[in-house]
């Protein structure tokens, strides 16, 4: 559907025949907005035997307070356990309690990103001809409490600017999707198993008449209406 882009106002005169200059924007690094997820961390073997061990000496320090209490219920002398009994029953039953809680809901987010973003656009582009392109990229590298990520899909639209008049006879500049569709995710072969590689297949069909600039955009697939974070220019050849 045709769009009137946000500079419209700034060319309203009937004779206005030529297209501004185009802003790409190619970044190289790219991060989801879209609400991140959380996931139960996996731990290996080692950590759980270490957890294990943690939590059996917990309990036994409180274990151990419980029963020093029981002891000073005795009389006599004995009462003195008591000394010992409350702060170990008290301190280390509640440290086992926070630290099985804190265990069961450890959790860690899923960052969506990618890194060392490149486009392949080929050598130009036919309107009547379909156009192959791919995004190669790599998964960034995770930090402390959390997982990184590619997105499973990206949208990709064809888009062709171009000048249209109104029944005034202004002209207005019009950015029109011609075709779109969802690349997904693919694993290209890599060493550390991190790159990733996106593919897809855009065709536009007859070109409007007058002049025209095309342009590809990528959009977040978890975040439908939202900007997109790439968007690149196509030179434009003769049809064959």
């Amino acid at each position: 559907m045709p769009q009137r882009h946000p500079s419209i106002d700034l060319i309203a005169h009937p004779r206005v025949a030529e297209l501004p200059p185009f802003d790409e924007h190619v970044p190289t690094e790219w991060c989801s907005d879209a609400p991140q997820a959380t996931e139960r961390m996996q731990k290996p073997f080692s950590d759980w035997i270490a957890w294990l061990v943690a939590l059996a000496v917990l309990a036994f320090m409180a274990v151990f307070g419980f029963q020093a209490i029981t002891w000073s219920l005795r009389g006599g002398w004995q009462w003195l356990w008591l000394l010992v009994g409350l702060p170990f029953f008290g301190i280390f039953s509640v440290s086992t309690v926070m630290f099985l809680v804190t265990t069961l809901r450890e959790r860690r987010r899923v960052r969506v990103a990618l890194e060392n973003m490149s486009l392949e656009r080929g050598e130009g582009f036919r309107a009547d001809m379909p156009l192959d392109q791919r995004l190669r990229a790599t998964v960034p590298p995770a930090r402390d409490g959390e997982r990184t990520a590619a997105p499973e899909r990206i949208g990709v639209r064809l888009m062709q600017r171009a000048i249209r008049h109104d029944p005034d006879g202004h002209a207005v500049l019009v950015d029109e999707c011609r075709d779109e569709t969802v690349a997904h995710c693919e694993a290209a072969d890599d060493a550390h198993g991190s790159r990733r590689v996106y593919a897809w297949t855009l065709r536009a069909g007859p070109a409007h008449e007058g002049a025209t600039q095309w342009f590809i955009t990528l959009h977040d697939a978890a975040l439908p209406g939202g900007p997109p974070f790439l968007v690149a220019a196509l030179r434009e050849l003769p049809s064959a």
